[in-house]
């Protein structure tokens, strides 16, 4: 018979942080660490383990006196009262725990306390193991209902199963104890973390345990209220943060004079380091002490752990990776005469493509060799095929999407066709030429761009138009300009436009007063980017991204077409070293507070994400916080003062 007068634990729930806590410590044994590693220590936070991620965990702690006399025990002495008196006794346990993530919000957890040795030195003997080895089996889930990963709030269910025979906290037989708890967190706008858990827990306890010699001297728990507070601060210099907790509980209404339930409202302090050792591995060591002498509270407590994370361990609908097939356009069909081509590559979320050319007898698609270095998804291909031999033609090509996918080289995208014999023919319609153009990409906004005709003596007059090439539409007539003169060049200005791909279009006259259609223009392409404007404040740089370019209305994912911007970002934060960005969402008036300051939050959270996942940034150097409405740049009275509100503010902290 495996028999266990020991100490009892009530250790509880936060009230803003965490997922199941410190409350579901067994009844020897109040320190019950985290199974998802997250936050803090004990104490647990809304966020959830990601699905399909794992995490394995190793704690152990030692604690120097937890029991406490009561005036249940009568000792050998009859003019001695140790009521209220610490036994001289300690021990070491262990936890190994154990969290799986399901869905996005929502994860589980298995713990499994240990007594690795123990000893009382106590002449009355009020407590000992007889045994040591596992005490409970804890299974444990969390859902978080509101927020996301700088913030929220869920809640917490959980279980304790006791396997230790005789525990007079617990008493004859006992049932499980059911916790539940409220958990919730958030993040200050300088990195500091708050969380608090508060619960309840329901016990099953048996009745009190008299058929043995000695009878205990304690009383099996009663059902509490459990509490708990958890403050981290970060310190970048040691990639680690301070933890302090305050763990609690409460039974509710006792009998003063008695003083073995009394022994039951436990207050708890521990002080310690959670020190990120990688990406995936975390370190926690510490100290802590009792506000009050209860079961299971010690005088002192040591504690060293370590969590680890790994997977995903099956697939989520995230990582279904989609594979991109390019598409070419205005591609030569059958038998064709072109020898110049421009040609547009185009796929499902495509941000880049490579392609080759040649004659067909002499193309290998599936081999790497020959083809381009990666071309953005803006850029046609733009070639000239004289020099290939009358025949056939193939031209392949390698779609890239926006998760960094490239179209498998042994799937390519593959078109022939079969290049005519060179024989002089008039051109039955002029065809315009578009020359001194930027070329890939460009700072330009000032523009002169000469048109001329593919056959420049039976060329008189041209139309044009520029913009976004997402929204220039080169085979609708609207936008062209009037006619002008061929020997006029195109003189306009792009610098109100926004960065990224440019498209310009023409169409020539020629000296019969033919035009070329609208459904064949003349198109060239190329991106503009701007110099990232910085700007210095007292501390940090600043630097604004309109929310505009970034997110598509009312949404919070990244563009295809923001790439680039993000990518500029992250070229300028590694030319030198800096300790922290602060990533903050902004929005405009309309809409109500709330509204605002969830989407100005999520935007933030998605910009953090992509340049963490995409350029090996360190998570921990980055926050997200969004601001909502509250700090408006313009006036909030007009569109033009709106679109200038709606932004994506990055403070740099070297």
């Amino acid at each position: 018979m495996v028999k266990v007068l020991s100490i009892a634990a009530t250790l509880t729930f936060v009230l803003m942080g965490q997922v199941h806590a410190n409350v579901v410590g067994t009844e020897y044994q109040n320190f019950a660490p985290t199974y998802s590693g997250l936050d803090f220590t004990t104490v647990e936070s809304s966020e959830t383990l990601k699905p399909c991620m794992c995490s394995l965990g190793l704690f152990f702690n030692y604690a120097k006196n937890t029991l406490t006399y009561s005036d249940t025990y009568y000792s050998s002495g009859p003019d001695q009262d140790l009521t209220g008196k610490r036994a001289n006794d300690f021990l070491v346990g262990a936890d190994l725990l154990l969290g799986f993530g399901i869905t996005k919000n929502w994860d589980f957890g298995l713990v499994l306390p240990f007594v690795v040795t123990a000893r009382n030195d106590d002449p009355y003997g009020v407590s000992y193991f007889e045994k040591f080895g596992l005490t409970e089996v804890r299974p444990m889930t969390k859902f978080r209902f509101y927020g996301d990963d700088t913030g929220g709030l869920a809640i917490g269910v959980s279980a304790n199963f006791n396997v230790i025979q005789d525990n007079p906290f617990a008493g004859r037989d006992p049932g499980a104890t059911i916790n539940f708890q409220l958990i919730g967190d958030t993040t200050f706008s300088g990195g500091t973390k708050l969380a608090a858990n508060v619960g309840y827990r329901k016990r099953n306890s048996g009745p009190k345990i008299i058929d043995v010699n000695p009878i205990p001297p304690f009383v099996p728990f009663k059902d509490s209220w459990i509490f708990s507070l958890a403050l981290a601060e970060r310190f970048e210099s040691i990639n680690s943060d301070l933890i302090v907790e305050l763990l609690g509980s409460h039974s509710g209404k006792l009998d003063e004079s008695d003083s073995a339930r009394q022994a039951q409202q436990a207050l708890e302090m521990n002080l310690g380091l959670r020190n990120d050792f990688s990406k995936t591995v975390n370190i926690h060591g510490g100290l802590g002490t009792k506000f009050a002498n209860a079961q299971a509270s010690p005088d002192i407590r040591a504690y060293l752990g370590v969590h680890m994370q790994f997977g995903p361990v099956c697939e989520t609908r995230s990582q279904r990776i989609e594979i991109p097939t390019a598409v070419v356009n205005n591609a030569p069909i059958g038998t064709s005469l072109q020898r110049q081509l421009d040609m547009p590559v185009t796929a499902k979320n495509m941000v880049g493509y490579r392609w080759k050319i040649g004659s067909t007898p002499q193309m290998n698609c599936t081999s790497e060799s020959g083809y381009s270095d990666e071309i953005p998804g803006e850029l046609t291909i733009q070639t000239d095929i004289g020099e290939i031999p009358d025949g056939g033609i193939t031209l392949c090509a390698l779609a890239k999407n926006d998760q960094g996918i490239w179209q498998p080289l042994n799937r390519p995208t593959i078109v022939r066709w079969i290049k005519a014999s060179e024989k002089p023919k008039a051109t039955p319609l002029p065809v315009a030429v578009i020359t001194q153009y930027p070329r890939m990409e460009s700072e330009e906004t000032e523009l002169s761009i000469p048109v001329t005709a593919l056959d420049p003596n039976d060329y008189e007059a041209y139309r044009w138009k520029i913009g976004p090439t997402t929204t220039t539409k080169c085979q609708q007539e609207a936008g062209y300009s009037e006619e002008m003169q061929g020997t006029e060049p195109a003189i306009t200005t792009i610098k109100d436009m926004p960065d990224g791909g440019i498209t310009m279009c023409a169409v020539a006259k020629n000296l019969s007063g033919k035009w070329q259609p609208f459904s064949r223009p003349t198109i060239v392409r190329w991106i503009k980017r701007t110099e990232l404007k910085i700007i210095q404040k007292e501390g940090y740089e600043l630097f604004r991204l309109s929310a505009e370019v970034l997110f598509d209305f009312d949404k919070d994912e990244i563009r295809p077409g923001a790439q680039r911007d993000l990518e500029r970002i992250s070229t300028y934060l590694k030319k030198r070293p800096f300790k922290k960005v602060i990533i903050e969402g902004h929005t405009d008036s309309k809409g109500s507070d709330s509204y605002n300051l969830d989407l100005s939050q999520r935007r933030a959270q998605s910009v953090k994400k992509w340049l963490v996942n995409n350029y090996n940034f360190v998570e921990s150097q980055f926050q997200a916080v969004g601001k909502g409405e509250r700090f408006p740049v313009a006036t909030n009275t007009t569109d033009a003062g709106r679109q200038l509100n709606r932004r994506v503010e990055f403070k740099i902290y070297r």
